[in-house]
């Protein structure tokens, strides 16, 4: 094999590995960061639940939900979840004191659905009694908040999908001006 050949194999390689790497990178899916109030803890009065993830969300309509619901399994958030960039939050009135189970689902910056749960007590002894089913539940009654969820303009950040995308693009277009840099020498030598 010419050393003009190896080269050439060695470069596509070394490109190959680059687009494939910024790919994966791309199609990591957000993570959630923090909560409010925070799991496993004990609050004595509480307005709002907040969650906060690893980059902005997406703001498919019915995608983002957040439910809270008592020691009682009734529901306890007054309102339908809203987004603001890597934030959801939804208002809440408590009910008795005790365990709160909050469940969530958000659409990932790279489009695919990402959930979980997480309690936490409250010593509160609210007015509230609570609700049989999601403030925002669907006309069939499924009990699952999935009422349209409003979005706030975000920071102008993009999201890992586009940024992946934009870089891949780069990557590509560098390859192929390597491609025929390469092979433009490799005429010449022969």
């Amino acid at each position: 094999m010419s050393k003009a050949l190896a080269r050439t194999v060695a470069v596509v390689a070394i490109a190959l590995g680059a687009v494939l790497g910024g790919a994966q990178a791309a199609s990591a899916h957000d993570s959630l960061e923090s909560t409010s109030p925070a799991a496993g803890t004990t609050v004595s009065s509480l307005s709002e639940v907040s969650l906060d993830f690893s980059a902005n969300l997406l703001g498919y309509d019915g995608g983002n939900i957040v439910i809270v619901l008592g020691p009682d399994g009734q529901h306890y958030e007054t309102d339908c979840v809203t987004l603001s960039g890597p934030t959801l939050t939804v208002p809440v009135a408590l009910g008795a004191a005790g365990e709160y189970q909050v469940e969530w689902r958000a659409v990932s910056s790279d489009g695919h659905p990402i959930s979980g749960s997480y309690s936490f007590t409250s010593t509160e002894t609210g007015s509230s009694t609570g609700l049989a089913q999601s403030p925002c539940a669907d006309a069939a009654g499924a009990g699952q908040a999935t009422a349209p969820a409003t979005e706030t303009p975000a920071s102008g950040a993009p999201s890992g999908l586009t940024l992946g995308l934009v870089i891949g693009g780069v990557v590509v277009v560098l390859v192929g001006v390597l491609v025929v840099i390469i092979l433009r020498t490799r005429s010449r030598e022969e």
